[in-house]
Parts: C-alpha cells; structure tokens; sequence
C-alpha cells in the first residue's frame, strides 16, 4: 500500500467488492492507493485511486475510492452522513431503473444514455478509462457544451418518462435518491463585498445586493417551495467542469469528445432541471460561449429532452418551451447566489496546499480575495441576469 492506506485497509476492499469477487471465483492479492484529485477539487470529500490486483491473474481493476473529508467541519457542511447514502442510491437504484426503461422502449445505441460509472461498491477509476476532466479555470468550449447539454437534458427526461410510465418504481427510486439535502449556510454580506470589485458592481450595487440577498435566503432554506410541473425532475445540482469526465476518440483531439460520464451526486434533488442548466453554463462554459451561443444551447437542450421523452414513449404536449423558458428564469432566484458561490470556490487558487486539512486550504477558502477568473465570470453572470431581468 501508498500513500492514504490508513483510510482504506485491504480488507475494506474486499468487503466492497465481494459480490463481484466470489461472482468471479477471484481474491484481493494486492492495493496500490494514491491521491487521485488535487486538494480543493472536491472540497466534500478525498478521491483516491486504488488499482487492485486479483488472483488467479494477473488481472487488476482500477478503481476510485471516495472517502469522507478529515475536516469535521467539512463532513458537517456537506452532510456527509446523509449525501453519501444519496449518491449510493444514485448509482444502486437509479441507474438500473434508467437502463431498464431505456431498453424496454428499445431506445436506439446513439441516444443510449449511459452517462453513470459502474459501482462495486466504489467507483471505476474512468481516468484508467480515458476520461479526464476539462479546465476549471478556463471552462468548457462549445464541442464539450453541446455534449453536456444533451445528455443533461436526457438524463433529466428520462426521470419525468419514469414519473409518467412507471411511478411506483420514480418513487422506490430516483426520490429515494432525490432526498432534500442543504447545504450552506451561505453568507451573502461577505460575497456583496467581494463583487465590489467587480465592473458591474458600481452601477447596479442595488440590483445585485436585493438579488443576491434574496437568493442566499432562498437557497440556506433548501428551496422550500415545492418544484412546478411537469418539468419537476432529479437533479444534479452540482454540475461543474471537475463532476464530469471526457473521453475522447483514439487519436482524436481534445477539441472533439466522444462520450462523457457525470460523477458526484451527492446533492440530487427532485427539483426544476432548469437549475442544472443555468449552473452548469454559468459556472463551466468558457465566457465566449455564453455569450455567442447561449440561446442556442437553451434550444438544444430543450430538443434533447423532447426527443428523450418521445423516445421512451412519454406524450411531449405538456411540455412546451414557452414554459421552459418561464422555468429558467425562475430558477435564476436561486442560482444567482449559487452560482457566485461555486465560481469562487472554482477558481480558488491552491498552489501549494497539500490537503484540505492544510490550514492554507481554510484559509484560501475563507478568503474575500478576487481573482481575474472569478471577475469575469461572475461580471458576466451579471450582466446577463440583468439583461433578462431576473435582477
């Protein structure tokens, strides 16, 4: 074993892993465990690699091992003891629920969606795989936006075909996965100081405090409004650059991926899927694409998620774009301020932190310093909201 093996033993794995091992005749012979994220990438918990030998072999299964974050304070933001169980009921409950209607309605391999990792137990390392996680400073171009869009759309519609088709089964699943979970609290007075200094700020000061204020309320009650229909769906809720993985062609550019996998689902919630939209643009999308392409990228994802419906023989009358459109902008309320929140804590700068117990890590994180990165995004965020009116 390496370094981190003192939070994972050879014989937790094998006790993870037994239905799978005794399904295969095999053994545990050997773990190699290594840090697998920088610190600060996942501020809710450690992600460690671990490639496990089998015997009779040689064979090894490369793995990733999400442990709880040392930081009590931390587990006690993220609720870990309850997100954990979330995420868990994500890949055992809902993932097969997701294959079984999709197969049942003989949903075509090209819009097949397979966008969750394998769980033993612990996750597939889908680095070893070829997946890899996009620049969380400078964001997602267009090639990756269109991918995440579309499947973000499928991901939400077949949850609402699930409802429709199959609610015995939405309810024993996706809402078991779905459970309300806040997280915060959130401090609007800090962050209205830290947007001082942003360009914006000096001519809508106003605006953006009554906005921001009014978000940080709303999101510190956990949204208690109950999501409108028929859009209400499960929702990712923390759908940024570093919880989702590319994978690219052989040869292939990176200007050009091919499939794509979500991760992270530890804050699913039954709630608007315009949320996952606006946070994933706002928060991962490089600025020029928002700008030159936002409206295209609504439109897609909308199409995306009739064409879903249809496929899996849901009636998309109810469903109309009007509405949708209705469901972003009231979605923006609370995204506002969550969407500031995340774009600080993105683009934290962390050279030289160790781990998130590294007191320098609580101390970037706590900081009202302002970064390039963080100014423009959220100036652009703005900008935009105000454009719209939804500030």
């Amino acid at each position: 074993m390496t370094a981190d093996s003192s939070a994972l033993t050879k014989q937790d794995l094998e006790e993870l892993l037994r239905p799978k091992l005794d399904a295969e005749g095999a053994q545990v012979e050997d773990v190699t465990i290594r840090r697998l994220t920088k610190p600060g990438d996942n501020m809710g918990s450690t992600m460690l690699a671990v490639d496990v030998s089998l015997k009779p072999g040689p064979r090894t299964l490369h793995l990733v091992a999400k442990m709880l974050p040392k930081s009590i304070a931390l587990q006690g933001m993220f609720q870990c003891d309850t997100t954990v169980r979330k995420e868990t009921n994500l890949y055992l409950l809902v993932r097969p629920a997701y294959e079984r209607i999709q197969k049942e309605n003989n949903v075509p391999e090209d819009k097949f969606l397979d966008v969750f990792p394998v769980c033993h137990g612990a996750r597939e390392n889908l680095k070893v795989q070829g997946y890899e996680s996009g620049d969380r400073f400078n964001g997602l171009d267009l090639a990756h936006c269109e991918l995440v869009v579309d499947k973000l759309a499928r991901f939400h519609a077949t949850a609402v075909a699930m409802k429709i088709k199959k609610p015995d089964e939405f309810r024993e699943t996706v809402l078991q996965a779905a459970a309300t979970v806040v997280i915060g609290p959130g401090d609007a007075h800090r962050f209205a100081k830290i947007l001082e200094a942003i360009p914006a700020y000096e001519t809508m000061k106003e605006r953006i405090t009554t906005a921001l204020l009014r978000s940080t309320v709303i999101f510190n009650d956990g949204n208690p409004k109950p999501p409108r229909e028929p859009f209400a769906t499960i929702t990712h809720l923390d759908l940024w650059v570093n919880n989702i993985m590319f994978q690219y062609g052989p040869g292939s550019s990176k200007e050009n991926p091919k499939k794509m996998k979500f991760v992270d689902f530890q804050i699913t919630r039954y709630d608007s899927p315009a949320r996952d939209l606006l946070f994933f643009l706002y928060s991962s999308a490089k600025l020029e694409v928002l700008s030159e392409h936002y409206d295209y990228l609504v439109r897609l994802y909308y199409d995306s998620f009739i064409d879903c419906l249809q496929l899996l023989g849901c009636d998309a009358t109810p469903f109309r774009f009007e509405d949708f459109l209705e469901e972003l902008k009231n979605s923006s309320v609370i995204e506002f301020w969550h969407i500031i929140f995340m774009s600080a804590a993105i683009s934290m700068p962390l050279e030289g932190v160790k781990s998130t117990d590294d007191e320098r890590y609580e101390g970037e994180r706590s900081s009202t310093k302002i970064g390039k990165t963080f100014a423009s995004r959220a100036n652009k965020l703005i900008l935009d909201f105000a454009s719209r009116n939804w500030i």
